[in-house]
C-alpha cells in the first residue's frame, strides 16, 4: 500500500493506491475540501456513495430563507412588513392602482360634467339676477350653489321644495315666504340693547378679567389674522381698551381712527397707543357708537376709510345691521371690511349651549354671543369676500367689500382661479366638438 500526503496550509489531500499482480485496478480518489475562512459561506451539501459535493447559495434561495424567516417572526409588523415587500404583493398592488387610476378619471369626468352644469345654471341665474327678473326661489338657488345658505335660507328653500313635490309648481314669479329670521324668532337671542353704560363700568378690570379666557382659546392668533389686514386710512370700531394695538404695523398704516361708544374704554385705548407708537401723529380717538357714524363725520370732511375693522363689536351694537351699512358708505372703493366676531355655530350641540348660557354671558360681558352673524351680514348689502369659521363654528373672520367692487388678484381662491376656469373651458370645448358631429 502507498500512501502520498500533500498539505497545504487549507487542503489535505489523500490518495490511496492498491496494485495487485494478477489484476491492475484505475486509481480513484477520494477528494477532501475543508475550509478554514473564519468566514462562514452558506452552501447547500449534496452526498453520494462516492463523493461529497459543497455548493454555493444563490441570492434568490438566500431571499426565499429570509423571506420564510421573516414570516416566522413573532412580530406582527414584521410580518406584514414581509409580506409588502414580496414580489407577489407588488404584483397585485399594481393591478389594484392602475383600477383605481381608471375609476378615478371616470369619477374625475362625471364630476367636472356636474360641476358645468352648476356652472351653467348658475350663469344663467346671475344673468337674470343682473337683468332684475329673479324671483326668490333663484336668489336662493344661487346662494345654494355658492354654498352661502343661511338656516332662514334653508327653512325658506324647503318650503319652495314641498310646493315642488306636492303642488308641481316650477314657476315661483311673484311668490315670496315670509322670513324666518333666527336672530328675531329665537326667543334666546335676548333683545338687543344700548351697552355703553356696562363697558364704562367694566373697562378697569376688563383686561384683567379676559386675558385668561383668550389665552386659552388662543384669540391672539385671530387678533394678529385681523390687524394684518390694516393699510392706508385705518378706522376700527369697538375697539374697547385696545386688545389689538400690539399686532398693528403701524408702517403700513397713513392714519388710524379709534371708535367706542365708552369714554373709559377709550382712555385705556389712548393710553395703550401712546405707549406703543409715542411719535405716531396720524391717529384719532373718537367716543360715538356705529349706529351714528354718519353723526359723527357730518361736521367734518366726508372720510373714506381703505380698512374698516372691528373685533367683537356686532354683538354688543344695539343695530348691527345699520352698522355694518355705515360701514359700507365710509368704505373707499377698493376698501375691505374686516370682522371678526363670535355667534352661532353650524351645530346644532353648540347652539344649544350658546343659548342656555346666553343670558349670564350678556351679565359678564355685556354681549350677545349667540346671534347669526351670517343673517345680519346679508342684511347689511355688503358682498362676502373671504368667510371663515373656528372654535366649533363660533368665531368668525370675515372680510367684506361693497357691492360691485371688484375682487383682488390675492383674494381669488386656488378652484375659482384654476379649476373653474379649466372645468368650464374644458366643457365648453367638448359642446363645440358635439355641435361640429
Amino acid at each position: 500500500m502507498l500512501k502520498l500526503k500533500l498539505r497545504p496550509s487549507s487542503l489535505k489531500l489523500t490518495v490511496k493506491n492498491t496494485l495487485t499482480t494478477k489484476q491492475t485496478s484505475l486509481i480513484t480518489p477520494t477528494l477532501c475540501i475543508r475550509s478554514t475562512s473564519t468566514k462562514s459561506t452558506p452552501f447547500v451539501r449534496r452526498s453520494d456513495k462516492t463523493s461529497t459535493v459543497k455548493k454555493l447559495k444563490t441570492k434568490e434561495e438566500l431571499a426565499k430563507e429570509q423571506f420564510e424567516e421573516l414570516l416566522k417572526s413573532p412580530n406582527r409588523l414584521i410580518r406584514w412588513g414581509a409580506i409588502a415587500r414580496s414580489e407577489e404583493f407588488s404584483k397585485g398592488m399594481t393591478k389594484y392602482l392602475i383600477l383605481m387610476y381608471v375609476a378615478f378619471l371616470i369619477y374625475g369626468m362625471f364630476f367636472m360634467k356636474k360641476l358645468y352644469h352648476k356652472e351653467k345654471e348658475l350663469e344663467a341665474l346671475e344673468k337674470k339676477r343682473d337683468e332684475g327678473t329673479i324671483n326668490e326661489y333663484e336668489t336662493l338657488r344661487i346662494k345654494e350653489l355658492k354654498g352661502k345658505l343661511r338656516r332662514r335660507d334653508e327653512l325658506k328653500l324647503e318650503e319652495y321644495r314641498k310646493m315642488q313635490e306636492q303642488d308641481g309648481k316650477e314657476n315661483f314669479d311673484g311668490i315670496f315666504l315670509p322670513n324666518n329670521d333666527q336672530n328675531k324668532q329665537n326667543k334666546s337671542i335676548l333683545a338687543p340693547t344700548d351697552t355703553t353704560p356696562f363697558y364704562d363700568k367694566k373697562a378697569e378690570e376688563y383686561d384683567s378679567d379676559i386675558n385668561f379666557e383668550e389665552k386659552m382659546i388662543r384669540m391672539g392668533k385671530r387678533r394678529k389674522w385681523l390687524m394684518r389686514h390694516c393699510h392706508g386710512d385705518v378706522l376700527e370700531v369697538s375697539c374697547g381698551t385696545g386688545r389689538n394695538i400690539p399686532y398693528l404695523n403701524i408702517d403700513r398704516v397713513k392714519s388710524i381712527t379709534f371708535l367706542d361708544s365708552s369714554e373709559p374704554m377709550m382712555e385705556k385705548t389712548n393710553k395703550k397707543f401712546r405707549q406703543k407708537f409715542p411719535s405716531y401723529k396720524n391717529a384719532a380717538f373718537v367716543v360715538g357708537r356705529a349706529e351714528d357714524l354718519p353723526k359723527l363725520v357730518s361736521d367734518r370732511k366726508r372720510v373714506k376709510y381703505d380698512t374698516i375693522v372691528e373685533a367683537f363689536g356686532i354683538c354688543s351694537h344695539e343695530d348691527p345691521v345699520s352698522a355694518l351699512k355705515n360701514f359700507g358708505n365710509l368704505l373707499k372703493p377698493d376698501g375691505r371690511i374686516v370682522l371678526l366676531e363670535h355667534g352661532r355655530s353650524e351645530h346644532h350641540l353648540i347652539n344649544n349651549i350658546l343659548d342656555k348660557r346666553a343670558e349670564k354671558r350678556l351679565e359678564t360681558w355685556g354681549c350677545r354671543w349667540n346671534l347669526d352673524i351670517g343673517e345680519i351680514l346679508d342684511d347689511s348689502d355688503l358682498e362676502i369676500v373671504e368667510e371663515k369659521r373656528t372654535h366649533m363654528g363660533t368665531t368668525w373672520c370675515i372680510v367684506a367689500k361693497r357691492k360691485g367692487d371688484v375682487k383682488k388678484k390675492d383674494e381669488i381662491g386656488f378652484f375659482e382661479k384654476y379649476i373653474g376656469s379649466s372645468v368650464k373651458g374644458r366643457m365648453q370645448a367638448f359642446e363645440k366638438e358635439d355641435e361640429k358631429n
